[in-house]
């Protein structure tokens, strides 16, 4: 096993125990479950180095999310390759957000997923999940968890993704 191949398979590891350690308590938090999800467009802007990894990316956020409207984001996020470079590069990626209401309430998040690198046309598409703790206002005691799915281009820094599941504030 490769040096890159054991760390990563020990951030992915923490990663899930982390995750595994907040969800009972953070989705038990707050009630009412609430339908939530929605659409962002996203500008990523590269703060390491190329090369260097994780890679840490800058990512701002216009959204539209469901009990906070149209919405801003700010996230840092963090890209680990996670096997063998080819045609396709197989990503870990996590990342934590803050989503700001137009009232400037703040929800807090966590994301933790998995991408593909197109090493052709720079496509990166990924698949995780969305964790919420707490943030201000109305969202000060918020828990719950989304499935968030999207794509975003290493060539032009634009990308997309939409978010679906549950949220309790």
């Amino acid at each position: 096993m490769s040096k890159r191949t054991r760390t990563t398979t020990r951030i992915a590891a923490a990663g899930a125990a982390t995750l595994g350690l907040l969800l009972p308590a953070t989705l038990q938090a707050a009630e009412p479950q609430r339908p939530y999800g929605g659409r962002c467009s996203t500008v990523v802007t590269p703060v390491s180095a190329p090369g260097v990894f994780p890679q840490e990316l800058h990512i701002a956020s216009d959204c539209r999310l469901t009990h906070l409207g149209r919405a801003s984001g700010q996230s840092t996020q963090y890209v680990v390759p996670a096997g063998q470079p080819g045609v396709t590069i197989p990503l870990l990626i996590t990342n934590t957000t803050v989503y700001r209401a137009a009232n400037g309430d703040e929800l807090h998040m966590s994301f933790l997923g998995t991408g593909q690198l197109d090493t052709v046309t720079g496509e990166v598409t990924f698949v995780g999940t969305e964790t919420y703790q707490g943030g201000t206002g109305r969202f000060a005691n918020a828990s719950g968890r989304a499935v968030t799915q999207g794509s975003a281009s290493v060539f032009t820094n634009i990308g997309s993704f939409t978010t679906k599941g549950q949220l309790a504030y």
